[in-house]
């Protein structure tokens, strides 16, 4: 015969989030959530859940760019061979 705590769910190895990123619900509209959400937030919450719960190793939109920005006034030919996008010449 089983109680009903054997029946019980085990939630020791629930992740409890550290950080919520995710919009905060508002007791106003449809189901507390907001009128609008943002596209770009959404993604980046997204991002940073699955670093969390250690899906990912790092959130991609959060990695800076490799190189610097180039300064202002430089040439089209500069950008692209800062981007490696330049053609090696006498080859071929």
């Amino acid at each position: 015969m089983t109680t009903p705590n054997d029946d019980a769910p085990n939630l020791d190895d629930v992740i409890t989030p550290e950080e919520d990123a995710l919009p905060r619900p508002i007791h106003q509209g449809h189901a507390g959530m907001p009128e609008t959400l943002d596209d770009d937030a959404l993604a980046a919450a997204a991002e940073q859940e699955r670093v969390a719960a250690g899906l990912q190793d790092y959130a991609p939109g959060q990695v800076p760019p490799a190189t610097d920005p180039l300064p202002e006034g430089s040439s089209e030919a500069a950008d692209r061979a800062q981007r490696g996008l330049v053609e090696e010449e006498g080859t071929g």
